[in-house]
């Protein structure tokens, strides 16, 4: 029988959702304390398991239903086909998903006079005909729905549980108008805000809705496989400026014509203007532009990332294919603690990595990146998180090995490796993740981490020429599509004739950096060495290990973990170096 703190947290779960999917704030810390009196480890980790799907959105989503009944189950003594009719029922609450794509989002805000909200106006193109009933996403807190069009006639439309319901079948367009509330911030509040986001003191404005908060700026799709383009007006008084996602067109408008996610829209206002700054174009083309917002951030680190944003462009166009959104490139800075955001053609660069020389110029490279990975070719759910920043992250290390060397390259990786050991050892979890996975679970180190390692060890198994061409590949033929990590194994083993499929299985269940210790017996020019680990690690593994003597003479050998190995130099022995390409994640010690 389940214990009775068990007990507690499923009457506080089935009470939160009584007469609704989306539950308080309050809902939430009782769970959370509930959650703590557990003292059964299997019961405590299935009630953990149903709060991450709550606590981050505060709603039951209709495609969490099935791994939360798994968890109540355990938390019930039930199985999942048989938990208590008064407990099947609460599920019925959660809130569906939007299920409409969106091919194009045309956006207008009024700035124009101050006030506790502003109107606004979302014109959503359909990519197919509307159903019986349309569902776009919507926060009741955030935004107050005023009338919904359809070829300029009023149609029926419900709010419920955060979900905008519009009646209108057989509409390839739907317009609603409506009110945006910002949140107002100061200092580090920045760091927690998202939809529109309002400085206290300066008044300027901004806007982050990664990963579901696309529904705090404009009815929408949030999920990270719909891609739609987009166009952004903002109206705004006197000498406010404004910059958006998208190119630079008439009246106030930004266009983009190139499929993103929706969470990559964006738009920044400045009352007293923006410090403005050139950084030339691209070898494509393409216009760099920074706008400042802080005399915190020096001109000469603001030069640099803004420089670094050029170069970045040239190696990722040459490397992987052409920029796909537009002729401009702006880099805006914003207050808030994550570094930045790759919206689309205006990325954000928040003030932790500004004021920063070198996290500047990484910040500036790895945003940049995603117009390549994660705005353009997208991830099909959020469990492939990895896809869309291991990606970024390690065509942002390739960036500086191209431009800094193969020392940055190799340091680049070091930090990672380090990061990965250290997540692993606080939560261990896998790097691609279930489909109903809640992304904010996974934003750390592994997805970001481990993601340019599995990818550099491929590389290693490939050589760079013959992986350069099947990254360069893959971009080529999934340019604005959404893919998954089975996808990329496949294609991966179509173009090269090498089948990941193991690699991928296993690495992809570690939970801990795989470590060994070294034996080494040197004697002259003879080398005895063998690998021991205490843990298990991947099968495959083979460390490089690099013999260095005197006058630059040298000798790379493979050794493999448990086998003891014998190696004649040809010349003594004065030092080892294991792995000094970093071609495996691991730890010789």
């Amino acid at each position: 029988m389940p214990e009775i703190a068990s007990t507690n947290f499923v009457n506080l779960f089935q009470k939160a959702l009584n007469s609704s999917g989306r539950i308080s704030e309050a809902d939430v810390k009782a769970l959370e304390t509930a959650s703590k009196s557990i003292q059964n480890a299997g019961e405590r980790a299935a009630a953990n398991g149903v709060l991450t799907f709550v606590k981050h959105d505060r709603e039951l989503d209709a495609f969490e239903v099935s791994p939360v009944k798994k968890a109540l189950g355990v938390l019930t003594g039930n199985s999942t086909s048989r938990l208590p009719a008064a407990l099947e029922k609460v599920l019925t609450h959660a809130v569906p998903v939007s299920n409409v794509k969106v091919k194009n989002y045309d956006l207008s805000f009024d700035f124009s006079k101050d006030g506790e909200a502003f109107p606004a106006k979302a014109i959503i193109t359909l990519d197919k005909k509307a159903g019986a009933d349309s569902i776009l996403e919507v926060n009741p807190e955030r935004l107050d729905i005023q009338s919904v069009l359809v070829n300029g006639k009023a149609v029926p439309f419900e709010m419920k549980d955060g979900r905008l319901h519009v009646k209108a079948p057989g509409a390839t367009a739907i317009e609603v108008n409506y009110k945006v509330k910002p949140t107002i911030v100061s200092g580090s509040q920045a760091d927690t805000a998202y939809g529109l986001i309002r400085d206290k003191y300066s008044g300027r404005m901004w806007t982050l809705t990664w990963p579901y908060n696309t529904g705090a700026l404009f009815p929408s799709n949030s999920a990270p496989a719909d891609g739609a383009t987009a166009k952004v007006t903002v109206k705004v008084s006197g000498s406010s400026q404004v910059v958006a996602s998208g190119n630079p067109g008439a009246n106030g408008s930004f266009s983009s014509t190139h499929q993103a996610p929706a969470y990559a829209i964006a738009m920044y206002t400045a009352p007293k203007g923006f410090e403005l700054g050139n950084a030339g174009s691209s070898k494509d083309g393409v216009a760099v532009s920074g706008y400042g917002v802080d005399d915190k951030v020096a001109a000469s680190v603001r030069t640099g990332y803004r420089k670094t944003a050029v170069d970045a462009l040239n190696f990722y166009s040459k490397w992987l294919g052409k920029y796909d959104y537009g002729n401009t490139l702006r880099l805006i800075e914003v207050s808030g603690g994550l570094g930045g955001m790759e919206h689309t053609s205006a990325v954000a660069i928040m003030l932790n990595s500004a004021v920063d020389p070198e996290d500047s110029k990484e910040t500036a490279a790895h945003e940049t990146a995603h117009h390549w990975f994660g705005d353009n070719v997208r991830i099909a759910d959020w469990g492939d998180f990895w896809m869309s920043e291991g990606f970024t992250n390690y065509a942002t290390y390739r960036f500086f090995r191209e431009s800094e060397g193969e020392g940055k390259y190799m340091k680049l990786l070091d930090r990672s490796k380090g990061y990965v050991r250290d997540q692993l050892t606080d939560n261990p979890h896998a790097l691609a993740a279930p489909p109903e996975t809640d992304v904010n679970e996974i934003f750390d180190s592994i997805p970001y981490e481990m993601g340019p390692w599995m990818l550099r060890m491929m590389e290693a198994k490939l050589g760079t020429p013959k992986f350069d061409a099947l990254l360069k590949d893959w971009f080529t033929s999934k340019r604005g599509k959404e893919v998954t990590t089975s996808e990329f194994v496949k294609f991966a083993k179509a173009k090269t004739g090498t089948d990941f499929t193991a690699f991928f299985k296993e690495w992809n269940s570690i939970t801990s950096v795989p470590s060994f210790n070294a034996d080494v017996k040197k004697s002259g020019s003879s080398v005895t060495v063998k690998l021991t680990n205490a843990k298990p690690v991947p099968s495959g593994i083979e460390i490089p290990l690099l013999l260095k003597g005197d006058g630059g003479k040298s000798k790379l050998v493979t050794v493999k973990p448990g086998q003891s190995l014998t190696i004649d130099a040809g010349f003594p022995v004065q030092s080892l170096d294991w792995d000094p390409e970093r071609t495996v994640m691991a730890d010789v010690r």
